[in-house]
C-alpha cells in the first residue's frame, strides 16, 4: 500500500485558491466565507491532494457533528478549521454544482438539484440566484452581458477567465467576489463525514448481508463530469469537473471503494487516516502509544 487513491485516467481539473480568507456576515446576517480583499490567487489539481482533501473535509464533518451534540457551542475551532480548509483548497463551486444548468450564466431560470445546500426552492430566477453567491459586491463590480451567441462576465479586479473551454460561471467562482455561506460548507463536511461513519458500520457487517445495500441514498449528485481522450505516451481518459464539491464526491467514491489503500478511524483519537495495512489501527505512534498506556491502567484497576 503506497497510501495514493487509484484515480483512473488523467483528471483534468485546475481549481482556483486564494492566499487568505476571512468570515464576514452580510446584511440580512448570513455568515459567508470569502477570500481577502488583498489575498492573490494560484492554480492547483485537486487530485494530486486527493488523499488531504478527503480526511480535511471528513475532520470538518466530525467537528460540526460534535457541536451539534453540544448545541453548536464555541464554534471558533470548526470556523478556524475552514478557513484553513478554504486556503488549502479554495471554495467548493457550489453555485455550479447546486444546478442541473450546464451554465448558469445567460439562462433566465435555474433548476437546483435535489438536497442542495443552497435552498430549498426547486427553480429560480438567475439574478436572484447568483446574488446568493456574492453578497459583498457593490454596483459596477460584476457585470454580465449578455449577446446574441453567447455571455460575457467583466469583473472589477485582477482574476482567471476563462475563454470558451469551461462554463462562464468559473470566471465568477474564481473571483474575489465570490463567497459561499459557512454552513454550505459544513453540511457538506457532515454529508461525507455520515456517509463514511455509515459505510464503516455495513464494512464491518458485511458477512451478514445478503444483497448489495446503498449507503445514504440520493446524497451524490456529480451531474457535470466532462471527458476527452487524449494521447501522448499512451491513450487516456481526461476527466472534467466544473466544482471543487464534484471533484471531491469522485474523489471520494474512489477512495472507499480502492481495494489498495485503506481510510479508517483511528481507535484512539478517532480521527480519519489512511492505513498502511489491514491491520492498522492507530492513526500514529502517539495513538498506539497512549491506547497501550490505557490500557495498562485498565488492566491494573482491574476494570
Amino acid at each position: 500500500m503506497d497510501g495514493k487513491i487509484s484515480l483512473i485516467g488523467n483528471f483534468g481539473t485546475n481549481w482556483i485558491k486564494y492566499s487568505d480568507y476571512e468570515i464576514r456576515e452580510a446584511s440580512k446576517g448570513d455568515i459567508y466565507i470569502t477570500p481577502c480583499e488583498g489575498s492573490v490567487f494560484s492554480m492547483y489539481n485537486p487530485f494530486n491532494v486527493a488523499e488531504d482533501l478527503i480526511i480535511d473535509l471528513i475532520t470538518i464533518g466530525d467537528i460540526a457533528l460534535e457541536l451539534e451534540k453540544e448545541n453548536n457551542k464555541n464554534k471558533e475551532r470548526l470556523n478556524n478549521k475552514i478557513l484553513i480548509f478554504t486556503k488549502k483548497y479554495g471554495l467548493l463551486g457550489l453555485i455550479s454544482a447546486s444546478v442541473y444548468n450546464r451554465d448558469v450564466i445567460g439562462d433566465e431560470k435555474v433548476l437546483l438539484i435535489k438536497n442542495n445546500y443552497i435552498t430549498k426552492e426547486k427553480i429560480m430566477d438567475e439574478s436572484e440566484y447568483i446574488h446568493k453567491f456574492i453578497p459583498f459586491t457593490e454596483e459596477g463590480d460584476i457585470k454580465v452581458n449578455k449577446y446574441k451567441n453567447c455571455v460575457d462576465i467583466v469583473k472589477r479586479e485582477d482574476s482567471p477567465k476563462f475563454y470558451g473551454k469551461r462554463p462562464v460561471v468559473l470566471d465568477l467562482v474564481f473571483s474575489k467576489f465570490y463567497s459561499e455561506k459557512i454552513d454550505w460548507i459544513i453540511n457538506f463536511g457532515k454529508m461525507i463525514a455520515l456517509h463514511f461513519n455509515q459505510l464503516s458500520v455495513y464494512k464491518n457487517t458485511s458477512v451478514n448481508l445478503t444483497e448489495n445495500v446503498t449507503i445514504m441514498a440520493g446524497k451524490f449528485h456529480a451531474e457535470k463530469i466532462g471527458f476527452t481522450i487524449e494521447q501522448l505516451d499512451k491513450t487516456n481518459i481526461s476527466w472534467e469537473f466544473d466544482s471543487l464539491k464534484t471533484a471531491i464526491e469522485t474523489i471520494y467514491a474512489f477512495a472507499v471503494t480502492d481495494e489498495t489503500i485503506v481510510f479508517r478511524r483511528c481507535k484512539h483519537c478517532n480521527d480519519v487516516f489512511i492505513a498502511n495495512n489491514t491491520r492498522a489501527k492507530y492513526c500514529d505512534t502517539t495513538c498506539r502509544n497512549r491506547a497501550n498506556v490505557k490500557k495498562s491502567r485498565e488492566r491494573k484497576s482491574g476494570k
